[in-house]
């Protein structure tokens, strides 16, 4: 979908309603098998190569649901999904996209290495002139006037998920602070081993994959819908498989 379609919807709906009509259209895209090689949604196609039947999975940075919804199908009534996901109003659309999905458990929490109430907030509407699901952050700095700001309950996903018998597989995309956050589940992974993807870039890109070297995973990436070992120089998500 274009950035002006994105813009006119963004004026003529409410904000919930923009985000179910462009989640509803997600799926229907994916429904229908488009983009299947397509940079945004190769990796979401990849999944039933990630996950099985039976298995558990935790999204961290649920958003709308993009991976929670397939996840879910994946694993099965025999399996389960923890949704991660901090955002109020996209938290409710979230909720509206895997009703009925009962092996899916939806936690409102920011993930982060301390447990607090935070500010947060969305500035995308200013440059973009709609608003972006993934570009949300911890507020710390001067905003435009239209910014979306929020309140959130951060959480030690350490604590989150310590009474979990296996975790099979882990997604996060969290806009760069999985800098934080995934080091601090690194006691959980260590026990675990899941198969985990992550989208990181920059310089917490050399500290993700150095930390997954460490705890002896080895780190893919796709091509044409192939896993293939990562090149140093690419900025794809990242598939850790131990």
């Amino acid at each position: 979908m274009g950035k002006l379609f994105h813009r006119l919807l963004y004026r003529l709906l409410s904000l919930e309603g923009y985000l179910r009509v462009v989640s509803r259209l997600f799926f229907l895209t994916r429904a229908l098998g488009i983009g299947r090689r397509g940079r945004a949604l190769e990796y979401n196609y990849h999944l039933p190569n990630l996950v099985s039947r039976g298995a558990t999975a935790i999204d961290i940075g649920a958003n709308l649901g993009y991976y929670t919804r397939p996840l879910a199908d994946i694993v099965g009534a025999e399996g389960r999904v923890y949704a991660v996901e901090p955002v109020p109003v996209i938290f409710d659309v979230l909720k509206r996209n895997v009703a009925g999905r009962e092996n899916v458990t939806l936690l409102n929490y920011a993930l982060g290495n301390e447990e607090r109430t935070i500010e947060m907030a969305n500035d995308s509407v200013a440059a973009a002139g709609y608003f972006g699901t993934g570009r949300n952050f911890v507020s710390d700095g001067e905003l435009s006037g239209e910014a979306i700001r929020f309140t959130a309950q951060m959480v030690q996903g350490s604590k989150l998920f310590a009474e979990i018998g296996k975790i099979d597989f882990i997604k996060c995309d969290i806009e760069g602070y999985e800098r934080g956050v995934i080091p601090e589940l690194r006691p959980i992974i260590e026990r675990h081993h899941p198969t985990v993807l992550i989208e990181t870039d920059g310089y917490t890109r050399h500290e993700i994959i150095k930390m997954f070297t460490e705890m002896g995973y080895r780190a893919y990436m796709l091509e044409a819908g192939r896993e293939v070992a990562l090149d140093k120089e690419s900025d794809k998500d990242i598939i850790f498989r131990y």
